[in-house]
């Protein structure tokens, strides 16, 4: 489901004629995104954030948002990272698609994908939750509770958690500064718990989030496709994947 846009800068009835920035994104970062904003003159047009479980359904969704906002903005940014080839063959229009190069949004969390990278190669055995993951109960236990439960039982919705997670040892909860960070911290405490896992939390930055914004859009940390151009893997060929 389409979230309602949200204008940084821009009353409502400045759509048609905007001429700025508009951000397409996964609903998961709209706290962080809108904080780094500050007022910038940038349309926001929030998607679902359950699509990382269906990637398959991920390109048409934000086709049909792109295909809109192509007709009033200056530039198109996508906030989204390769995320299991579900952006694969989206197509820009009559401007430039920029789109971070890195192959999951947690880099975005992390302020850059060579801090993730580094994160990742220190400890592999992580599954990072976001505030916004967190917030929303799009956690591992929101998903058994929510999700799994309701269609295959408490203990199949258990076992399956668990079979997902199984090569992981640590949970991380990456704070970036947003959102009640006690809150945060004990229901993601509470996942450890639940799933016997250890608890780690780390430092985030709202870097990336703010280049989204207001760039530079330097070819080291963004893809730029040109007017008419298709996303494709190959374009992230050259940033490690990591899982």
């Amino acid at each position: 489901m389409l979230t309602k846009h949200r204008i940084s800068g821009k009353n409502e009835s400045d759509l048609g004629t905007f001429r700025g920035t508009a951000i397409i994104a996964c609903d998961v970062m709209r706290t962080e995104l809108e904080l780094a904003a500050q007022g910038a003159a940038v349309q926001f047009h929030f998607i679902d954030q359950g699509l990382h479980r269906t990637p398959k359904k991920m390109a048409a969704l934000i086709q049909e948002k792109l295909d809109i906002v192509n007709e009033s903005a200056e530039r198109v940014v996508l906030a989204y990272g390769l995320c299991s080839g579900g952006i694969k063959g989206v197509r820009g229009s009559c401007h430039e698609l920029v789109v971070p190069k890195c192959h999951d949004c947690i880099a975005l969390f992390f302020g850059s994908a060579s801090v993730y990278q580094e994160a990742f190669r220190a400890r592999p055995g992580t599954y990072y939750l976001t505030p916004g993951w967190v917030a929303a109960k799009r956690d591992p236990l929101g998903t058994i509770y929510d999700d799994y439960a309701p269609k295959h039982g408490m203990e199949t919705a258990v076992w399956v958690m668990q079979e997902e997670l199984k090569h992981y040892t640590h949970i991380a909860l990456i704070n970036t500064g947003v959102g009640d960070l006690d809150h945060l911290r004990a229901r993601a405490k509470e996942n450890c718990a639940f799933l016997e896992k250890e608890y780690c939390e780390i430092q985030g930055s709202l870097d990336y989030f703010k280049k989204l914004v207001h760039g530079p859009y330097k070819e080291d940390e963004f893809v730029i496709i040109p007017p008419g151009g298709e996303v494709t893997e190959d374009m992230f060929f050259d940033q490690p994947k990591t899982g």
